[in-house]
């Protein structure tokens, strides 16, 4: 904190004073934002530059709010060319209001706030456009207080408070750190080529806990602040370094500064960067010990570090690095951060983060949890409830049922049973959750790795076939007590098979699919023991229809006619999600219905039987659209439901049968 004189000063340039004059008569009569980074030394303001963040074609009060976000990203730029060790980075608004305003309005007064709590303090000024072109200037405290301040046009007071950096020589210190950099890296990949693998891995760590490890060790150099008027180190070979002065120049001195030099030292600003390490709370809580494996992600450098449950089902995650326990090592936790890309060393409670080829910049540590708790501050993924305790068994993951599995995915579900015999085409992908580097694999297979990608947590079964089709003792041997079966097939004939599953384990049904076009959605559910009618009953009997040919197969979705006109069709795939969104939130109604507390988001409000208007069409395509009307009255998203009739003389349910319900497991 900067101690108060109680009088305040501003020394502007020359340059800084056209600027300003500029900016604000580039658009006469309207509002401007005059963005000034600069440096504070004491109580003494000092600017040699000028940036507009915008002007305002129409004046608002509420405009300047969120200026204050973008005068700070114009002083990080700024503090790259200038040296600030004699003093403090800060910023400047200058407002050119429309005539009346003698003072800051409404709307600046929360920028301005913002800005002196995030520079300890700011000056803040207004532009009277008159013959004279006054200009005045306030000081603003944290708390929003205002005082007068004196400015003054002074360009020799402001290169002696802000002397600009030596871009030529910081360039030659780069390029050699560099070019010893590479050669050093160059060598050491020789040795540690096969590093990423586990083995590699494994063999290291267990020379590391015997304490004579073999590998070469390369510690990088670190550099506190490459921008401080200081030396700074330059690797020249392992092990040896030499100094190399970095100066800094009055901006009147005739230095080279090419675009190179820029460019150079930007890679240095980014190379000091801070890195984020995203960790498990898992891994804290226990103190994990093991290899580290997830994603790192150089363009913003953050090591994603997960959990064996997602890296067992995805085939993209990396080898990051490794972690111990410091008493575990026999060795000071620093001598392991040349070992490993990624280390770290558990001391206690405390991590101790290192990166190799580190050039000191900041590490960020995040801990995040697979679920959300309300009593901690960690990141979770999904939600903490009594979801995790529940299944669904999913036929057909086609583009309703990959929507549906996902969203139980993401609502907590604690099981999925997936089954299709289908694999991903390019015809599907306009119409699929999965994309172009999925086609050829099978269906269920890229849902495993999706839903693991949400929730490594989620137990996900799958089967490369049809529902009917797979082995029932499997089948039995998976299904938990609070189960639902969701046929997504498209087919009616799936329908039948899951009605029939249903009433066998005792769990709820629900059949969902769309008729041509996806211009409507068709929702079906169905509990057994309850006297409600079956799907023999709602949609008649099952004829048995073949649906192993694609061509039948597609007709659920068009008739033969219209299959033509099916390949064009864009934002089918946003009409069929309609439908999979009403099944998934239908889906957890019927599974938390007899949970303390639950409300029903959808159950309450629907009968047996649901038809989703998704957008009208012609009548004689689909029939279903004389359920809403006229074709004046029909609009997209609305529903028409109903109860389904149940048909004493079903050839499925009509007759008494001896119940056939079987035990289904518990959670393991």
């Amino acid at each position: 904190m900067f101690q108060r004189k109680g009088k305040y000063r501003v020394y502007i340039t020359c340059n800084t004073y056209r600027g300003m004059l500029l900016e604000a008569g580039r658009h006469p009569g309207n509002e401007s934002i005059i963005q000034m980074p600069g440096i504070r030394i004491g109580n003494d303001f000092f600017f040699d530059m000028v940036s507009d963040s915008g002007i305002n074609a129409t004046y608002t009060p509420s405009m300047c709010e969120k200026d204050h976000v973008y005068a700070d990203h114009l002083s990080t730029r700024l503090s790259e060319y200038y040296d600030f060790s004699n003093g403090k980075l800060t910023v400047s608004q200058v407002h050119r209001h429309p005539d009346g305003y003698l003072h800051f309005s409404p709307g600046d007064h929360p920028a301005n706030i913002k800005l002196a709590q995030q520079f300890g303090g700011v000056v803040n000024g207004l532009i009277f456009i008159d013959p004279k072109f006054r200009i005045k200037f306030w000081y603003i405290d944290e708390n929003g207080n205002e005082t007068d301040a004196e400015y003054e046009i002074n360009d020799k007071a402001v290169r002696a408070a802000m002397p600009r950096i030596d871009l030529y020589r910081l360039k030659e210190t780069v390029e050699r750190n560099e070019a010893a950099r590479r050669a050093v890296k160059k060598a050491e990949r020789r040795t540690i080529a096969s590093a990423e693998d586990k083995g590699s891995i494994r063999t290291r760590l267990s020379n590391l806990f015997r304490g004579h490890s073999e590998e070469g060790k390369y510690m990088d150099n670190r550099t506190a602040n490459a921008l401080q008027p200081a030396a700074v180190s330059v690797e020249t070979e392992p092990g040896k370094t030499e100094t190399a002065e970095v100066t800094f120049v009055d901006s009147t001195a005739e230095k080279g500064t090419s675009e190179e030099a820029f460019m150079d030292f930007e890679k240095m600003q980014e190379a000091l960067r801070p890195y984020t390490v995203l960790i498990p709370e898992e891994y804290r809580k226990q103190h994990y010990e093991g290899e580290l494996w997830g994603y790192y992600h150089p363009e913003t450098k953050t090591y994603n570090i997960v959990q064996d449950e997602l890296y067992d089902a995805r085939t993209d995650a990396k080898a990051l690095g490794m972690a111990v326990r410091k008493e575990h090592t026999g060795r000071e936790a620093d001598d392991i951060s040349g070992q490993f890309a990624l280390s770290i060393v558990w001391n206690e409670e405390q991590a101790e983060i290192f990166v190799r080829d580190n050039s000191g910049a900041e590490i960020n540590i995040d801990y995040y949890s697979t679920y959300q708790d309300v009593f901690s501050r960690n990141q979770g993924i999904v939600e903490q409830d009594r979801m995790a305790a529940k299944q669904a068994i999913i036929s057909g993951t086609g583009s309703g049922g990959f929507k549906v599995g996902l969203e139980l995915v993401r609502a907590g579900i604690g099981s999925l049973i997936v089954a299709d015999n289908d694999i991903l085409a390019y015809h599907n992908v306009c119409r699929h959750e999965c994309g172009i580097h999925d086609v050829g694999r099978y269906k269920v297979d890229c849902f495993k790795e999706r839903a693991a990608d949400i929730n490594p947590n989620c137990r996900v079964y799958t089967f490369r076939d049809l529902i009917q089709h797979v082995d029932p003792a499997e089948l039995e041997e998976l299904i938990w007590k609070d189960s639902i079966i969701l046929c997504c097939a498209d087919n009616r004939h799936c329908g039948y098979v899951c009605n029939e599953l249903a009433d066998k384990y005792g769990i709820p049904m629900i059949d969902a699919g769309c008729g041509p076009r996806a211009s409507t959605g068709e929702v079906f559910w169905y509990k057994p023991h309850s006297g409600m009618a079956c799907y023999t009953c709602a949609y008649g009997e099952d004829k048995g229809v073949d649906y192993t040919n694609q061509a039948m197969r597609r007709r659920f979705y068009a008739t033969e006619t219209e299959l033509e006109k099916l390949h064009f069709q864009p934002g089918m795939y946003l009409d069929i999600q309609l439908t999979a969104i009403f099944e998934a939130k239908l889906a957890i109604d019927l599974l938390m219905e007899n949970e303390k507390g639950y409300e029903a988001k959808l159950l309450p409000y629907i009968n047996q039987c649901t038809v989703l208007l998704n957008y009208p069409m012609d009548q004689d395509v689909n029939p279903y659209m004389h359920l809403f009307g006229t074709e004046a009255e029909r609009r997209p998203f609305t529903w028409k439901s109903g109860p389904a009739q149940k048909n004493g003389s079903c050839s499925y349910c009509g007759a008494e049968k001896p119940s056939s319900d079987i035990g289904c497991n518990t959670v393991a």
